[in-house]
């Protein structure tokens, strides 16, 4: 999918560097919506070797917003791999850290490396985008949302990743909407689209009801007890 905008190619030439799952169809929908935002803080939880990381970093770059990232995590390893290994612990922060040097990042971007919830005691800045790619279990997802939602702009969009690949994850944001933490407004290729309000800015707008994506929408509403109604 492309989206007609220059800028996209080349911060996805260098993202596309890093290893893991963050899809570029994903990435092509978000940038629409930084876009728009332009975001002065951009929080992500989950962040394993950076390939996320390196594409908000280098989305910012690019729009000259001023902006920069947030990135949680405790860097202790990825779930499937410690489970495909029998490890406890598989440490990424080294490699993280190279990946955001060479990508020209370090300047824009501020890693915590503890649990979502250990940052989210003391945190107070305000921003305006969150990308949940945490622990993918009920009460991990539950936590990040209840802990990081409230701290959203009101206008603020917040993205959980993985949204209908996990049940955990999925039963997650429904009992976040249900109990009314945050509106679910649809979701884009397995990513649900979220925030405080409930009408979503015209960039998430257009993604949710255009062509081929208010379709996928449609096929997966059904599946999400308490989902907003495309």
């Amino acid at each position: 999918m492309k989206d007609g905008d220059r800028r996209f190619e080349g911060i996805w030439e260098v993202a596309d560097n890093v290893p893991g799952w963050f899809e570029e169809i994903n990435a092509v929908a978000i940038f629409q919506v930084l876009a728009e935002l332009r975001p002065q803080r951009i929080v992500e939880i989950g962040s394993y070797m950076g390939r996320s990381t390196v594409f908000f970093g280098r989305s910012l770059m690019e729009l000259d917003s001023g902006g920069r990232v947030t990135a949680i995590d405790p860097h202790s390893g990825d779930r499937q791999q410690r489970e495909r290994f029998d490890m406890s612990e598989i440490p990424t922060f080294d490699m993280f850290r190279t990946h955001i040097r060479l990508a020209g990042l370090d300047p824009l971007v501020d890693p915590i490396v503890a649990a979502s919830s250990e940052a989210a005691k003391d945190w107070t800045e305000p921003f305006e985008f969150l990308f949940v790619d945490g622990w993918h279990s009920y009460d991990a997802v539950l936590a990040d949302g209840r802990e990081w939602i409230p701290k959203l702009s009101e206008s603020g969009v917040a993205v959980f990743d993985d949204a209908l690949q996990y049940d955990d994850v999925r039963q997650a944001i429904s009992d976040l909407h249900s109990e009314g933490t945050l509106h679910l407004w649809g979701h884009f290729y397995g990513q649900a689209f979220t925030g405080r309000s409930a009408t979503p800015p015209p960039s998430v707008q257009r993604l949710l009801h255009t062509g081929r994506l208010a379709r996928y929408a449609r096929s997966v509403e059904g599946r999400l007890p308490g989902a907003a109604q495309l």
